[in-house]
């Protein structure tokens, strides 16, 4: 007889066990018998995949939020607004010809510019061979503001000659305005800059300046 049923026999005649003896072995019993039976053996192995599977379940629910997270935050910085440069004509030009009313084009050496306008200053220095072989020339500099509506200039200091006439001269054109219009038609600036006599429009590629009935020269943009 094996320690097991002598146990159970001992449990079902009471002897030599007292009663304290015979309820813990039938405790003992019942435990045995739990972990022994089909349906306990069958649930055991269940415990682990559940556990397995609902953390799984819940990485992947994380993984999925953090996709969300990461796609909003693309988009949000995509939407926002970058701020608009204001209008500008700052640059340095170089005077590439002069078309004069009769249709004669002249080009350097014949006629020799470069302009230069930056951060509210401006330096202008021109030389032109005229017909009789003299030479006319202008070097000014200046101030200048610039806005979608309004252009202002002030000329510090200049020197012309055979320019507006005979000899030389540093006397600037007399002003009553420093400012004038700015009117904005595809893409291109045009006013006239006071004293000047001149109408201006400028463009990505840079500006044509046109005297009345005499002359348009033609400005390309160099940096």
């Amino acid at each position: 007889m094996s320690s097991l049923d002598l146990a159970y026999y001992s449990f079902r005649t009471g002897t030599p066990n007292h009663a304290l003896q015979r309820q813990r072995l039938a405790m003992d019993l019942s435990c045995w018998s739990s972990l022994t039976s089909p349906a306990s053996v069958t649930e055991l192995p269940l415990v682990r995949p559940m556990k397995t599977t609902l953390f799984a379940s819940g990485v992947a629910s994380d993984l999925i939020l953090l996709t969300a997270l990461a796609q909003w935050a693309v988009h949000s910085e995509v939407a926002t607004p970058v701020p608009l440069s204001p209008p500008s004509i700052d640059g340095t030009y170089e005077l590439t010809e002069r078309v004069m009313a009769n249709g004669t084009v002249l080009r350097p050496p014949s006629i020799v510019a470069l302009y230069t306008m930056a951060d509210g200053r401006f330096s202008l220095n021109l030389f032109v061979k005229n017909a009789d072989g003299t030479i006319a020339s202008e070097s000014s500099v200046g101030r200048y503001t610039f806005s979608a509506d309004k252009y202002c200039e002030w000329i510090v200091y200049t020197i012309r000659n055979n320019l507006d006439k005979p000899g030389a001269t540093n006397e600037a054109p007399a002003v009553t305005d420093h400012c004038a219009p700015v009117s904005l038609k595809d893409g291109r600036f045009s006013f006239s800059p006071p004293g000047e006599g001149v109408e201006v429009s400028f463009g990505a590629e840079g500006f044509t300046a046109k005297i009345g009935g005499e002359f348009v020269d033609h400005w390309r943009k160099i940096r």
